[in-house]
């Protein structure tokens, strides 16, 4: 009987981390090539919900994310300090994230001391929203452009 306490705590063990697994953030969803970074800051749009800017570039048929988080040692001279932006921006964007296809980097670019967690939330919230607007847009766009009439039927 004490080994069928073991296999249950077991199986509820891998429950659990099954349940945590869907929150984390892998290594796929981060942006690294540097080719895929350059691509992004040329080709990509820029937008800011402070104390957040939000460059992004989206991927025709992908249906992943992938991001990069960008704290500038200009503005933040303690290491200390980047990387607690960096670790609220992360972890904001794990929470809300939703699977559109889009290259995103984070650049904080409030001064003086480090925002509250919250403030850095509402703002990826925001930028969420419309990052997913204009995906709705450009897929809208896209569906009334093929159906226009160039087919090559009629005349």
């Amino acid at each position: 009987m004490n080994l069928m306490d073991a296999q249950s705590l077991h199986r509820s063990d891998e429950l659990g981390d099954a349940v945590r697994r869907r929150f984390t953030l892998p290594k796929s969803e981060r942006l690294a090539a540097r080719s895929d970074i350059g691509r992004l800051f040329t080709c990509g749009e820029a937008f800011l919900v402070y104390p957040v800017k939000c460059t992004c570039r989206f991927r025709p048929g992908a249906r992943d994310n992938r991001m990069m988080v960008i704290v500038p040692k200009r503005n933040y001279k303690r290491a200390v300090d980047r990387n607690l932006l960096k670790r609220r921006m992360r972890e904001a964007y794990r929470l809300h994230r939703s699977e559109i296809g889009v290259d995103v980097a984070f650049s904080y670019v409030g001064k003086g001391d480090p925002a509250a967690y919250r403030t850095i939330e509402k703002a990826m919230i925001s930028i969420w929203e419309r990052l997913i607007r204009m995906r709705d847009e450009r897929q809208a766009a896209a569906t009334e452009h093929s159906g226009d009439g160039l087919g090559g039927g009629g005349r």
